[in-house]
C-alpha cells in the first residue's frame, strides 16, 4: 500500500506459476507421444521460457510465445489421433494461460524485482496460515468455536500482519 492509500492489486505468483505448468507439462505430453514428428525443441524452447518472461514482466513477450505455440499446434492437423488430441491439449492450456493473462494485464508486475527487493509476490504464507488457524478452530468438535465472521477478522488480520500493514501503531489504535 502506498502513502496514498492507493493498493496496486498483483497476481498472486504461485496462480500463474501453476498455470505455465500445466503449459509444460502439456508440451511434454505432446513431444512424447508416439508418433510425434514435430521438431521437440520448437514447442518445449518456448513453453520452458514462459516462466522467465512472465517473472521478468514481460507478459507481452510470454503472450507471443503462447499464440506460437497455439499457431505450431495446428500445424499437427495431419498427424495422428494422439498426436491431434495432446495438441489439442496444449492449445487448450495455452488458450487458459493467454486469457488469464490478457484478462489481467494490469496486474502483472516484474515478480523477479519485487523479489529482489523482499516484496511479497504470492499470498501463500498467508492463506496456509489462516488456513491452519481456521481449520484448527472451526471444527465440528470443538467446544468453543468460531464464528465465521471471527474466523474471517483472523483472516485479515493475519494477512495484515504477514504482508506489513498492521505496524505497531495500528496494533494499538486496534486494541
Amino acid at each position: 500500500m502506498g502513502g496514498d492509500g492507493q493498493v496496486k492489486h498483483i497476481l498472486d505468483w504461485w496462480h500463474i506459476s501453476m498455470r505455465i505448468r500445466h503449459v509444460e507439462a502439456a508440451v511434454q505430453g505432446l513431444v512424447q507421444t508416439q508418433g510425434f514428428t514435430g521438431i521437440p525443441v520448437l514447442f518445449e524452447r518456448p513453453a520452458k521460457s514462459l516462466r522467465w518472461w512472465l517473472w521478468h514482466g514481460r507478459a507481452r513477450v510470454a503472450e507471443t510465445y503462447l499464440r506460437w505455440l497455439m499457431h505450431d499446434c495446428t500445424r499437427l492437423a495431419e498427424e495422428p489421433l494422439a498426436v491431434r488430441t495432446a495438441a489439442a491439449r496444449v492449445q487448450a492450456r495455452c488458450g487458459t494461460l493467454y486469457t488469464y493473462l490478457a484478462n489481467n494485464m494490469e496486474s502483472l508486475v516484474d515478480y523477479g524485482r519485487r523479489y529482489r527487493n523482499g516484496l511479497p509476490i504470492s499470498s501463500s504464507r498467508a492463506e496456509g496460515s489462516v488456513d491452519d488457524i481456521a481449520n484448527a478452530r472451526m471444527g465440528k468438535r470443538r467446544r468453543m468455536r468460531w464464528s465465521p465472521k471471527g474466523a474471517h477478522r483472523v483472516a485479515v488480520t493475519r494477512a495484515a500482519v504477514l504482508d506489513g500493514r498492521l505496524t505497531v501503531a495500528n496494533r494499538k489504535r486496534a486494541a
